[in-house]
């Protein structure tokens, strides 16, 4: 039996739009069979979380040009894991009222230690989604999860 690959969404939000943004991809990710969604906000995500999933969404409010604090301290705690999310696909969004754009690229620039597999074009989306943004999202999510689905898992040799 073939277990189902595991996205996990994680997510810092102020006001809510970048919840839904992520509620919005989740529904892109479970038009595709075999692949699970775990949704959390940043600060309530495990190291065990990251490293039993098989792909990511990662996702923030813009913070002035930056990131929400949340989702930056949660990259600095999992440097202990890295190799273990390297290669694997990765969704990044933002959300804000101006600065969404250069919030995506500091995500962009954090993300990248973890050398991950990113899938394109990132979202950086103006306030509350609207319905180019939804469909958008929805697309992308979908393009996540085939990514996952094709993705093998690395096999460790223990010395």
């Amino acid at each position: 039996m073939v277990k189902n690959k595991k996205i996990l969404i994680t997510y810092a939000s102020a006001i809510g739009s970048t919840e839904k943004l992520a509620q919005v991809i989740a529904e892109g990710i479970r038009k595709v069979d075999g692949v699970s969604i775990e949704v959390k906000r940043a600060r309530d995500v495990k190291t065990d979380d990251v490293v039993s999933a098989n792909g990511y969404v990662f996702g923030s409010h813009s913070a002035s040009e930056y990131i929400e604090g949340e989702i930056k301290t949660l990259f600095e705690g999992l440097s202990p894991v890295k190799e273990k999310m390297s290669g694997k696909p990765v969704l990044l969004f933002t959300t804000g009222q101006g600065m969404q754009v250069l919030a995506l690229a500091s995500i962009e620039k954090l993300v990248d230690v973890f050398n991950p597999q990113l899938i394109k074009p990132s979202l950086a989306v103006k306030g509350m989604p609207g319905e180019a943004d939804k469909a958008n999202a929805i697309a992308m999510g979908e393009k996540l999860a085939d990514a996952v689905k094709k993705t093998q898992e690395p096999t460790y040799i223990v010395a």
